[in-house]
C-alpha cells in the first residue's frame, strides 16, 4: 500500500477561472485592470514569485485584499471548477488499495468545499491546507503532517503535482514525485511525469 498525496489545483481540479475571477474582483476594487488566466496560473506556481506585487502591485498582501478575495472566492470556488477528465476513475481505482491525501496551499475549508462539490472528497483520508501549517509548500511541513496522521513512511509516499513548487516540496520532504503535464505549471525536467490521468495510473502501478 502506498501513501499517495495529491496537490489539488491544477492536478485534480481545473480551478484556473475561479482563481482568476477572484483575483480580478480584488483588482477591480482597487482600480487595476484584469489579468488573464495564463498570467495568473503561470505565476501562482512559481516558488519565488512575488504574488502581491504581481496581482495587486503591493509588496505585501493587504488585509483588504485577503478579505475581498476570500469573500468572492467563497462563492466562486464551486461555480467555475471542473475535474480533469479521467481523474474520478483514477481516484476510484487508487482508493481501493492505497491511502489518498490532499496537500494544497489553499485553505482546507475551500479544498473540502470544492472536493465535496465535485464528489471526490470521500476518496481522501486527509485534506491539509495552508491554514493547517505554519509553512506552506514548498516547505515539507504539510507532507510531514499528513504522514504523522496516516502513520505512513516516506519511502512509500508519492506526491503528485503540476508545478515546480510541488517538486520542491517532495524534494524537501524526501519523498517521490510525479509531475502531471495537464495542469497550471510549466513543464519541468523530471524523469517521472504523466501526460494523462490514465498514464498516471499506469505509472503508479509500476512504482
Amino acid at each position: 500500500m502506498k501513501n499517495i498525496v495529491f496537490d489539488m489545483d491544477g492536478t485534480l481540479i481545473d480551478s484556473s477561472k475561479a482563481i482568476t475571477n477572484s483575483i480580478n474582483f480584488v483588482r477591480d476594487h482597487i482600480g487595476l485592470p484584469p489579468l488573464d488566466i495564463k498570467t495568473v496560473t503561470k505565476n501562482i506556481n512559481q516558488p519565488d514569485a512575488n504574488l502581491p506585487k504581481i496581482f495587486y502591485q503591493t509588496d505585501e498582501y493587504q488585509e483588504e485584499h485577503r478579505r475581498l478575495f476570500l469573500e468572492h472566492y467563497h462563492n466562486e470556488c464551486v461555480k467555475n471548477i471542473r475535474l480533469y477528465e479521467g481523474i474520478y476513475e483514477v481516484l476510484q481505482e487508487l482508493s481501493k488499495k492505497h491511502t489518498l491525501s490532499i496537500a494544497t496551499n489553499a485553505s482546507d475549508f475551500f479544498a473540502k468545499k470544492m472536493l465535496e462539490h465535485l464528489q471526490i472528497k470521500n476518496f481522501f483520508k486527509v485534506i491539509k491546507g495552508r491554514n493547517n501549517v505554519k509553512n506552506v509548500k514548498p516547505h515539507p511541513e504539510i507532507i510531514n503532517q499528513i504522514l504523522s496522521y496516516t502513520k505512513g513512511s516516506k519511502k512509500d509516499t508519492i506526491l503528485i503535482g503540476d508545478s515546480q513548487k510541488d517538486e520542491l516540496t517532495a524534494k524537501n520532504a524526501q519523498i517521490k514525485f510525479i509531475f502531471v503535464t495537464w495542469g497550471f505549471g510549466e513543464k519541468i525536467a523530471n524523469p517521472l511525469s504523466a501526460k494523462t490521468p490514465k498514464e498516471l495510473l499506469l505509472l503508479l502501478n509500476d512504482i
